[in-house]
């Protein structure tokens, strides 16, 4: 295709909380196992085919970015 630019990719994930914010909501402790636990996430994304290249989990947000593992 004429003019056409390969976009580079990525996968967001922004819940609208932190993760403890959030486990605060619903009136449980932190869980090491639940899935956007950094590690969690990370194997996850990597058994997809993703590599995460962002993490944030922060008191009133959450971020992760993952690109195409190359």
């Amino acid at each position: 295709m004429r003019g056409h630019r390969a976009r580079s990719r990525s996968l967001r994930l922004g819940p609208p909380a932190g993760r403890a914010e959030r486990a605060a909501r619903h009136g449980r402790p932190l869980d090491p196992d639940d899935v956007f636990a950094e590690g969690n996430l990370r194997r996850a994304l990597e058994a997809a085919g993703w590599c995460l290249a962002e993490y944030e989990d922060a008191a009133g947000h959450f971020l992760a970015r993952a690109v195409p593992r190359s």
